[in-house]
């Protein structure tokens, strides 16, 4: 249920309903201090329709967790203390920003087959001397955030998933993310939702979070 969520994923998860809202990538992250307390969020803006500041659509580098680890006041606190949740797991830029950023705890609730980078932990020296904690992926939340991606794709694609390598590879690991995204097509129910206006909170209930 979604009151039993801490609130750093429900914040995450309102921003990747926002992103999906906005047709772009469904997906949202936050930093925390140690507290628990959100300093700074951010969500994919990669297919933005109307940037903020006059920035064009399209934009490759506006990636959830860079956009949340950007707005951090790095004078005002203690990056080593600070923790960045994030719906999916981190591409390779993404992984390489946090590890970059100072931060040293990492939560995220679903994998990503393809793209998913913490692996890049330990490859090399520079990856490998900072104390890095990792948790994830999030069994309750992994199938739920993967079919906002199914389900878009479907949406995007007259109800058929693109052929490549990434939907083979999210197909054979998150098998249930995959079956869940199609019911939603079938039913219209997320594009029901949507066109409701409805809060994350009540579209991820609703979804049996």
């Amino acid at each position: 249920m979604w009151s039993d969520l801490p609130n750093p994923w429900q914040v995450c998860l309102e921003l990747a309903w926002e992103a999906y809202c906005n047709d772009c990538i469904p997906i949202g992250a936050v930093v925390t201090d140690a507290g628990g307390e959100i300093i700074s969020p951010g969500r994919n803006r990669v297919y933005e329709k109307s940037f903020p500041g006059g920035h064009s659509n399209s934009q490759p580098l506006a990636h959830a967790e860079v956009e949340a680890l950007q707005g951090v006041d790095y004078g005002a606190f203690d990056p080593h203390t600070c923790i960045l949740y994030t719906t999916t797991e981190p591409c390779p830029m993404c992984m390489g920003t946090f590890y970059m950023s100072g931060l040293r705890t990492l939560h995220y609730a679903a994998r990503d087959p393809f793209a998913g980078s913490v692996n890049m932990l330990g490859t090399t020296w520079y990856l490998n001397h900072k104390s890095i904690k990792v948790y994830g992926p999030d069994p309750a939340l992994e199938s739920t955030i993967v079919s906002l991606f199914v389900e878009q794709e479907l949406s995007f694609h007259a109800g058929k998933i693109p052929e490549g390598l990434f939907w083979d590879m999210v197909g054979k690991e998150i098998p249930e993310g995959i079956g869940l995204g199609h019911s939603l097509y079938d039913h219209g129910k997320l594009k029901t939702m949507r066109k409701s206006g409805l809060a994350a909170r009540v579209v991820f209930d609703q979804l049996g979070l």
